[in-house]
Formats: structure tokens, C-alpha cells, sequence
């Protein structure tokens, strides 16, 4: 009886004790996500009030730049933290002359689309929605920002691979075809000739066979 009390003490407390460990994790996890979100969300605000200055151009370049690249890089948000790495990059060498004869698009108005974009991606993260398109002038500057940079940098830029061309498998004349068949041609005429002149011979033949048995006749009524 006293061993089945100190099991169930024992079972007793060994389930206490992990129910506890088990609570305290799940709660401490609870709290870590708690904190991620409410960081996440503070760094977006951050963000939104960085990008509405530079867009109304009343925020410092530099040091807009450098804190809203420090910000970018704290968000949890994959896709979001990419897009505004993408779109921060793309602000800090909007103006280079090469971006802008490559692209086509002026400084002002690349600035003016960028941080639009921005402000639309931080507000569809934090509604939890699903981020906008990117807008075809961001395309275009993403397209050229890397000859663009080689360009400013004094490299030439690398020229494109030519291409190659598979080589051409000559095909064989048909010439003993044609030869076959032009002998084919010439037997079938000489055989229509053959045919053809053996007709006029059958005909000759019987005429002659008829005149041979008329004097045959004739010899014969006289006799009588």
C-alpha cells in the first residue's frame, strides 16, 4: 500500500512538473511573438513617416537612407522586408545620370513612384493583406540599375554572348532515285513499243494465212 502511494506522488508530481515547463513555454512564446508584432508594427510606422518626408522632400537623404535601411533590415516579414530593401537601394541610386538615361524616367519622378510604393507595401503589411504589384517604372530601374552602376563605376559594360548556331546536316541527292526512275520511264516505252509493233504483225499474218487457203478452194472447184 505505501509503494502505490509514493507512484502516484511521484507520477503526481512529474506531471505537475511538465505541465509547468509546458505552460511557461508556450507562455513565454506567446509573449516573444507579442513583442515581434508590436516591434514589427512600430518599425513600419517608422517607416511610413520616413517615406511620406522624403517623398514631401523635407527629410535628410543620408541619414533617411541609413536609418530606413536599419529599420527594413529588423522586420520579420520576408516579402516585405525584400520589397523595401529593394525600393531603399533603388532611392539611393535614383539619381545617378546613368539610371537616368538608361530607364528614361527623371530623378523626381522615380523618387515620387518609389516612395509611393513603399507606403503601399507598409500599409498592406500592417493590414495583413497581400502586397501590391510593383509599378512598371521600379521595373524598369530594376532592369538597368545593374549596367547602370557598372557604367558609373567605369567598367564597360559586358557584352551579350553570341549565339550559337547549330551546325547544318547536309542532306544526300536523291540521284540514284532519279536514275532508277528514268530507266523505269524508258522500259515502260519500250515496252509500249514493243506491244505496239507486234500488233501490226498479228494482222499481217492472219491476211497472209487467208490468201493461202484461197487458192486451196479455187484448186478444188476445178477439179469437180
Amino acid at each position: 500500500m505505501l509503494d502505490n502511494t509514493v507512484v502516484l506522488v511521484v507520477i503526481g508530481a512529474s506531471i505537475s512538473l511538465v505541465t509547468s515547463v509546458v505552460v511557461t513555454a508556450l507562455h513565454a512564446r506567446q509573449i516573444r511573438r507579442a513583442e515581434l508584432r508590436t516591434s514589427t508594427r512600430t518599425s513600419a510606422r517608422n517607416l511610413t513617416s520616413a517615406f511620406i518626408a522624403e517623398r514631401d522632400g523635407t527629410a535628410d537623404d543620408t541619414d533617411f537612407l541609413r536609418e530606413s535601411e536599419l529599420t527594413v533590415m529588423s522586420m520579420t516579414d520576408r516579402k516585405t522586408r525584400e520589397r523595401l530593401s529593394a525600393v531603399v537601394r533603388l532611392l539611393r541610386e535614383h539619381d545617378l545620370p546613368e539610371v537616368e538615361q538608361l530607364s528614361g524616367v527623371s530623378a523626381a519622378s522615380a523618387k515620387r513612384v518609389l516612395c509611393d510604393h513603399a507606403l503601399d507595401v507598409l500599409g498592406a503589411h500592417l493590414r495583413s493583406d497581400r502586397l501590391p504589384e510593383v509599378p512598371a517604372v521600379m521595373r524598369k530601374l530594376l532592369s538597368v540599375e545593374e549596367e547602370a552602376l557598372s557604367i558609373h563605376s567605369g567598367e564597360a559594360p559586358k557584352p551579350s554572348a553570341p549565339i550559337e548556331k547549330s551546325p547544318v546536316t547536309p542532306r544526300p541527292r536523291h540521284t540514284g532515285t532519279a536514275k532508277s526512275t528514268g530507266s523505269g520511264g524508258t522500259a515502260r516505252k519500250t515496252t509500249k513499243s514493243t506491244k505496239t509493233a507486234a500488233k501490226p504483225t498479228g494482222k499481217s499474218g492472219g491476211r497472209a494465212t487467208a490468201e493461202e487457203e484461197d487458192p486451196k478452194k479455187e484448186s478444188t472447184f476445178w477439179d469437180d
